[in-house]
């Protein structure tokens, strides 16, 4: 891919935990045009970084994010809603239920880490263009991908639960704590450790953060809807 031919050049934070990757991400970025603003292998330092270096597109390494990536992605988004973040995670980790919460977490790109060079500056193009880029995909897998959206709207989101653990779920979906929820609905931290306790068995699963990433799934804690139009760039 040529330099970027625009006057004022595509800025980029990437956050990446391996020092090797880091280096060699930013060393690509920067000979193809990009204006790598900042570079992390720290959590803590994304948000502070996204307020101090003001980039087009954060690229953030899921892994580096641990179990608050979810919450993270839309905790940056609020901060920053124009922001173009793009998710890399190492080949061993892709699955569907990955790419659809990290899609509904706001997040619009999707790549994993052995992508070649030219299609990581494309897909950056893509994104700060106004794009979605998933990644290379069949035409198969993405059908059945955007299928289970569309369908999301279509069924009661886990019907099982009562009123007040939908609104834990809620919350919990966001990447909040029980001491906040509990500040959030008025209740004492060990109602609301009650109640995740007895979401987390309604729903079959066992920790939260697989009840983050089934909540996600659902659509909750997130702004997108499931009949909300993907627009997908070039893959």
């Amino acid at each position: 891919m040529a330099e970027q031919p625009d006057s004022r050049r595509i800025r980029v934070l990437v956050a990446e935990q391996s020092p090797l990757t880091l280096a060699g991400i930013t060393s690509i970025l920067r000979a193809g045009g990009f204006d790598v603003v900042a570079e992390t292998q720290q959590t803590e330092q994304i948000f502070g970084l996204v307020k101090t270096s003001s980039p087009d597109i954060a690229l953030v390494d899921l892994e580096i994010l641990d179990g608050s990536g979810l919450g993270a992605i839309g905790s940056l988004l609020r901060t920053r809603p124009d922001l173009g973040i793009v998710a890399m995670t190492s080949p061993g980790h892709d699955h569907d239920e990955l790419l659809l919460t990290t899609l509904l977490a706001g997040a619009r790109g999707y790549l994993l880490k052995n992508v070649e060079p030219a299609l990581l500056m494309d897909a950056l193009s893509s994104i700060h263009h106004g794009g979605v880029v998933l990644g290379p995909r069949s035409g198969y897998s993405l059908a059945r991908l955007l299928g289970r959206l569309v369908g999301l709207n279509d069924r009661a989101v886990f019907p099982m639960l009562t009123s007040r653990e939908q609104e834990v779920l809620q919350l919990v979906s966001r990447g909040y704590g029980n001491d906040r929820i509990a500040r959030e609905l008025f209740l004492a931290e060990k109602t609301v450790r009650n109640y995740v306790s007895a979401i987390l068995a309604k729903i079959g699963v066992s920790s939260r953060a697989e009840a983050i990433v089934s909540a996600r799934t659902a659509g909750l804690g997130t702004g997108l809807r499931a009949r909300d139009t993907i627009m997908v760039g070039p893959s």
